[in-house]
């Protein structure tokens, strides 16, 4: 059995993943479909990875850019660790508040 390689990231993906967090970073981060099939990696593999490059001090942004893809990365890793409840998300069970319907005699 032949051992794989890590994988090795070059100056190129790094330069793919920054391009890529600059263009949604407005819109809170591309989608983890977009992540994914850009990528192939989680959203929280992503943002962990944007996180770092975006914390660097040599990269070309400017701290604006930089601040906001920080906080980006943040809100999103953030979600990822603690999605939310099906109750937050409006899924209430409620069934059990609700009068148990019974037919009426004919």
């Amino acid at each position: 059995m032949t051992p794989t390689k890590p994988h090795v990231r070059s100056k190129r993906d790094d330069d793919l993943v920054l391009e890529f967090g600059n263009r949604w970073a407005v819109f809170g981060g591309g989608s983890a479909e977009d992540i994914f099939v850009t990528f192939g990696w989680t959203e929280a593999q992503y943002f962990e990875r944007l996180k770092v490059l975006a914390g660097r001090r040599f990269p070309p942004l400017d701290d604006t850019l930089r601040h906001r893809l920080l906080a980006v990365c943040a809100e999103r890793l953030q979600r990822t660790a603690h999605p939310p409840s099906s109750a937050s998300k409006g899924h209430v069970d409620d069934s059990a508040s609700r009068p148990t319907v019974r037919p009426s005699p004919t």
